[in-house]
């Protein structure tokens, strides 16, 4: 499906790569505008709001993702600048960076976009009634799943090609063995922490553990 079919998303920003590293920047738009052209303020880079993300490769849609973590958007995106690879991501966070880097690394065009339902005034039930809560908002799970519904809709049941996950099926060994790869180094730095903690407080942990050394 093509993002110019989409009447609800706007342009935030493109990937970029300096051909060096692995590191991919993300250069967000000084100038945002919403779906109808209206100018936005960059806080909806940052701002807590349900929101979906589209990855657009060539004019296509690749993936269709969300959440509505603190930090808004930027927060969202930021993990697939590297993938994590300093710590222990998930394999769907290293492996949706792995097909962004080794697709640009092949002069494809990607793009972000970005879709937002905007928070509301509700009232809440408490345990002694109602009360009014002025920046309520909808699970983004909600707009995630209507935005997954019309691209299948379009596409004949089927979802975008990086919906690894919602489409049930297994990850390209390629990620999955670099995956683990990068997940087993973090567990060898967690463990070597812990054993220079010990060596350099040797006489607390003796006092403290005493009968390991009886």
């Amino acid at each position: 499906m093509k993002v110019s079919e989409v009447k609800t998303a706007f342009k935030i920003a493109d990937v970029e790569w300096d051909g060096k590293g692995t590191k991919l920047n993300f250069k967000y738009l000084t100038n945002i505008k919403d779906e109808n052209g209206n100018p936005l303020s960059q806080n909806i880079l940052t701002e807590n709001v349900a929101r979906v993300y589209l990855i657009v490769v060539d004019g296509e849609i690749y993936k269709i993702g969300g959440s509505q973590a603190n930090g808004g958007m930027k927060q969202t995106l930021y993990i697939y600048q590297d993938g994590g690879v300093n710590g222990r991501p998930s394999i769907r966070s290293f492996g949706v960076w792995y097909f962004l880097f080794h697709t640009i690394t092949q002069n494809h065009k990607i793009e972000f976009y970005m879709i937002y339902q905007e928070n509301f005034e509700a009232q809440i039930k408490g345990l002694l009634g109602l009360h009014i809560v002025e920046n309520a908002s909808l699970s983004y799970k909600l707009l995630e799943e209507c935005c997954i519904a019309d691209y299948k809709m379009k596409e004949n049941g089927n979802y975008p090609q990086w919906n690894i996950q919602e489409q049930g099926a297994d990850w390209p060994l390629e990620i999955k063995n670099e995956h683990s790869e990068i997940t087993q180094k973090s567990l060898s730095k967690t463990s070597k922490r812990k054993q220079i903690s010990i060596v350099s407080n040797p006489e607390t942990y003796i006092e403290s553990n005493p009968k390991i050394y009886i």
